[in-house]
């Protein structure tokens, strides 16, 4: 059902961009399976289990749960984009498991950070958004990094024949 809506969507670009097009749409769907995965994990680990362990790297504050979470997202994101996104089950899967995993390594730190400068140091999330300032952080930063993580795959991972 999913991928006709997409099919059809992108039937209405010009055929040049039609490919791409399919692609990043299925690559934001299987995001927001992902960005599901992370806040439910997250929301697990912080709201029920009450784990607000952080830490601190080279001055920045890190929160815990949120590298669990992320972790189960990247996992469940790699099937999802080898199978449905990119069609690339040809490729070598441990070539592309340890690329896409180097690459959302680099990524991950990137949300580490935006998550801890948007919920410790952003006063005006904390102004707004209160106690979920880190939720809104973590939706902020999911979003800058999804353009990243989506040529990154398309151009280093999955790149077809």
């Amino acid at each position: 059902m999913v991928s006709i809506l997409v099919d059809r969507l992108v039937t209405l670009l010009p055929e040049r961009y039609q490919k791409t097009a399919s692609q990043f749409f299925k690559f934001a769907i299987t995001g927001t399976i992902g960005a599901i995965v992370d806040f439910s994990t997250f929301a697990i680990l912080t709201r029920i289990f009450d784990w607000h362990t952080t830490y601190t790297i080279l001055g920045t504050e890190i929160i815990a749960a949120n590298n669990v979470s992320v972790f189960l997202a990247v996992c469940s994101n790699f099937i999802i984009n080898r199978y449905w996104t990119f069609h690339d089950i040809a490729g070598n899967a441990a070539k592309q498991g340890a690329g896409y995993f180097l690459l959302n390594t680099l990524t991950w730190a990137l949300n580490q950070i935006l998550v801890s400068l948007f919920t410790f140091h952003t006063p005006l999330f904390s102004e707004i958004f209160g106690g979920n300032r880190d939720f809104v952080a973590k939706g902020a930063a999911i979003v800058i990094i999804l353009f990243i993580n989506f040529f990154g795959s398309k151009l280093l991972i999955f790149r077809g024949k």
